[in-house]
């Protein structure tokens, strides 16, 4: 909400600024235009901390909470747009958004193999968690336009393809050795608790003692975020104001009504002492085995803010 009243009071402001030329200008059939557009109803994925956010509590909140394919069926909060005149009331438009992170959290953790040999000696070792996180998205619309004096009416027609997700691997000062026997990680924020499914490590003990004799285990990789695909058709409805000379504001109304959406495969790996073999070994879990949907109706709308200096 905040969000969204920042963005309309910085559009009231624009707007009433003073205009010049505004019944003189009129994009012309090859013209150009380049433009920033904010979408303040975008699904609230973060595909990076927010300011005053630890690192490891974005870590945590990713791995215990992986986020849903469904995401995808809005305009991205921010994005470039381009658009090419092709005719007096005919325009070919295109909308690109990204945003990602990469993380390395470290934690120090004691150093097991010191601590064995000297109890009191206060070494230590870090274990570091690595998180990635991508997305991007592409729209291409047709759009129509009616000139009324300073103002242009705007309706646009076309498809939205966007990709989005990451990946988790993680990295331990202390390894894994088989006179230890160590099951669990080292690392505090890796730790169980009393609900074991809001911890990064779930390890799936049942399946994996039955397979491979291990009882639980590291988590080494982790791909239960995914990357997520859809690609649907949208349209929006709204108004463009040319405030100044190849400057315009513009407001506009999205909606997509039907968006297909597709998960891959996504797999967990692990790590651990198997009581079989008596070995280290590694355990592939796996998470899906892809997922798909159909979304239809109107509540994925979105309003498009934009400013655009037309060549």
């Amino acid at each position: 909400m905040k969000k969204i009243i920042i963005a309309l009071v910085a559009l009231a402001a624009f707007v009433a600024l003073p205009a010049q030329a505004q019944d003189k200008f009129s994009p012309k059939p090859g013209a150009f235009s380049f433009g920033l557009t904010f979408n303040p109803m975008a699904a609230a994925v973060s595909y990076q901390p927010a300011t005053g956010d630890f690192a490891n509590e974005y870590i945590s909140t990713l791995g215990s909470d992986p986020k849903s394919m469904y995401f995808l069926a809005k305009e991205p909060l921010a994005a470039l747009m381009l658009k090419y005149r092709m005719g007096a009331t005919t325009s070919l438009r295109f909308n690109v958004g990204f945003n990602g992170s990469s993380t390395h959290y470290k934690e120090y953790v004691d150093d097991q193999v010191a601590l064995k040999a000297n109890p009191t000696g206060g070494a230590k070792v870090y274990d570091q968690v690595n998180a990635k996180l991508n997305s991007f998205t592409l729209g291409v619309a047709l759009e129509f336009s009616k000139p009324v004096k300073s103002f242009q009416f705007n309706a646009g027609v076309g498809l939205l393809y966007a990709i989005g997700g990451g990946s988790m691997s993680f990295d331990y000062g202390n390894a894994l050795l088989e006179e230890f026997n160590w099951t669990r990680p080292t690392i505090p924020m890796l730790a169980y608790n009393a609900d074991p499914k809001s911890s990064l490590n779930q390890f799936p003990a049942a399946t994996a003692g039955k397979n491979v004799g291990i009882d639980t285990g590291y988590p080494v990789e982790r791909y239960n975020i995914g990357y997520n695909q859809g690609i649907g058709l949208s349209f929006d409805m709204g108004v463009e104001w040319f405030a100044f000379d190849h400057v315009s504001v513009g407001l506009a109304m999205t909606v997509t009504p039907v968006m297909l959406v597709f998960q891959p495969q996504t797999w967990t790996v692990f790590e651990g002492y198997s009581k079989f073999t008596g070995n280290i070994q590694r355990y592939n879990d796996l998470v899906s085995p892809g997922s798909n949907a159909i979304l239809y109706g109107l509540e994925s709308l979105g309003f498009r803010l934009s400013l655009n200096y037309y060549l």
